[in-house]
């Protein structure tokens, strides 16, 4: 086996742009009102007790369960950081270190992986770390068909050997693309601990991580964990010095702002942007920025669609002016200028174009007599989704389309989404941790949200993505796979990057917000 060089199998990306922002808990520039400094000030009373310094946080996401391997949301990474550790460590813009594992070495071929253990790591139990516990983490994919990560690492996995209790190896069924992002999401698991109570594990589960769950309400989403003081990854340097962590699911947007402003919280998420310049002026900490989240139209276009022809899909992308949809609906964000963001590997600088006449003319040329347009709509899924849909719908009919908005709760949308049953679909997708391949490759080059759109260059491009693990390739095949978007307006047509922010009290260091939005509490402190 032939250890290729981790570095040569990394994103190169620019790590000052966009996706993480680090909070040092300087606080606002502006004055603070009287308002902010009794919030601030009653939120560092409230955390103060019997418990040690206590950080509170609230986000719009249930922690439905504490089992990773059976979540995937931003909220379950953020508090699966705290609690497990993972063979290797993401920065969110696609760039990949050892973590658990002090050594990790990909076969020449790709089909096996060898992970040397770093020494003296224990679980909350006191257990220590050894590879049979990386044997199970992964074997729960072979054992288990309804783990909802099992569709990312099931049709991979092989199996599993350990030669010594320090050393593992992975044996892939076949080539795995996601593999170093989807690894850096995994928490290693107590193979002992799991066994003796499999149904039972992930109330409280036993990881390596600096934090453990002391108590876990799946009806609330609330969970509690208390800091690991024998943690391996703390140093003199970069230790925090919070005591607890107490995460609450509060689904309305203003309930999570009134509860920050009141003092009850340290940390408010998802903060809507025209609540920012308030916050602010009462000196809590707002650092507003793009997420890696894109909207864009997912666009029927297969035969005898309407938007089977290109210039109508053009003129649909002509006619939206995304930055008038951003200043006047969504109060931040960035006009998609490309379906991957700046920084990012793949990432072009190319553009959509607002010409309102030229669409126009398009239109009239073409063969469209105003037949009705669906348009479907989730918003549920999507911050002022409905006001969106509006805006799409008032400025394509004046290019002379007739678009017809269709609000459906959730299970409806997805439904009529994988049937192809719309002309437009007003979607998302986010950049987890950096990677490109649900974007890329799924979303685009092979329709797996059956727009129909047949085109033979962009499925053998997607045929390729499939199967390719060497980095510089895949930011080859994905480049030329958004390339193809840009160019046919199929089968996605881009609008905009999500700008979201994290609303902080003043006293906390050592925060990070990845532009994923999931937040790293690990080295957090609270002064």
């Amino acid at each position: 086996m032939k250890n290729k060089k981790l570095k040569q199998c990394l994103l190169t990306l620019m790590s000052g742009v966009l996706a993480v922002t680090v909070l040092g808990g300087c606080g606002s520039s502006n004055d603070e009102a009287t308002a902010g400094e009794a919030g601030t000030k009653e939120a560092a009373q409230t955390t103060s007790s019997e418990n040690g310094v206590v950080l509170t946080y609230a986000g719009n996401q249930p922690v439905e369960t504490l089992d990773r391997f059976n979540q995937y949301d931003t909220a379950d990474f953020t508090i699966g950081l705290l609690w497990g550790d993972a063979l290797m460590e993401a920065d969110h813009l696609g760039n990949y270190e050892p973590w658990l594992a002090s050594d990790i070495s990909l076969a020449e071929d790709s089909m096996s992986c060898t992970f040397k253990l770093k020494e003296g790591v224990k679980f909350h139990s006191g257990d220590e770390l050894t590879s049979e516990d990386i044997k199970k983490s992964f074997e729960r994919f072979l054992e288990d068909d309804a783990l909802v990560l099992g569709s990312k690492w099931a049709p991979y996995v092989d199996h599993v050997d350990t030669p010594d209790d320090s050393t593992a190896v992975l044996y892939f069924s076949s080539k795995m693309p996601t593999f170093y992002s989807e690894l850096s999401l995994l928490p290693i698991i107590n193979a002992e601990k799991y066994e003796a109570d499999p149904d039972g594990y992930f109330a409280k589960p036993d990881g390596t991580g600096p934090f453990q769950v002391t108590a876990y309400d799946p009806t609330t989403g609330q969970v509690e964990l208390e800091r690991f003081d024998e943690w391996w990854g703390w140093t003199d340097e970069k230790k925090s010095n919070v005591d607890k962590i107490v995460y609450k699911h509060v689904s309305e947007d203003t309930t999570r702002v009134s509860s920050l402003r009141a003092g009850e919280l340290d940390i408010c998420d998802n903060v809507p942007l025209d609540n920012i310049e308030v916050l602010s002026g009462e000196g809590f900490v707002t650092d507003p920025y793009n997420s890696n989240m894109f909207v864009f139209m997912g666009i029927g276009c297969g035969e005898g669609k309407i938007f089977a022809d290109q210039n109508l899909r053009e003129a649909l992308s002509l006619c939206i002016d995304r930055q008038l949809i951003i200043d006047s609906i969504l109060g931040g964000g960035a006009v998609a200028t490309w379906p991957s963001f700046e920084g990012h590997a793949t990432y072009k600088n190319q553009g959509y174009e607002y010409d309102l006449e030229k669409a126009k003319k398009l239109v009239s040329e073409s063969g469209y007599k105003g037949e009705e347009i669906s348009m479907l709509m989730n918003s549920a899924k999507l911050t002022r989704g409905s006001e969106v849909a509006q805006a799409i719908q008032s400025m394509a009919s004046e290019a002379g389309f007739n678009v017809n908005i269709e609000t459906l709760e959730n299970a409806t949308y997805n439904e009529r989404r994988a049937a192809g049953n719309y002309d437009i679909c007003i979607c998302s997708n986010t950049f987890t941790s950096g990677e490109f391949y649900i974007p890329a490759i799924e979303v685009n080059a092979t329709d797996r949200f059956a727009t129909g759109y047949q085109n033979e260059e962009l499925a053998a491009l997607g045929e390729e993505g499939m199967v390719l693990v060497d980095q510089d390739a895949r930011v080859e095949n994905a480049t030329e796979i958004f390339q193809h978007v840009m160019d046919h307006f199929a089968p996605n047509i881009y609008l905009y990057q999500v700008g979201n922010c994290a609303a902080t009290v003043s006293n906390l260091e050592n925060l990070t917000v990845f532009g994923d939005n999931v937040l790293d509490l690990r080295y957090v402190v609270k002064k």
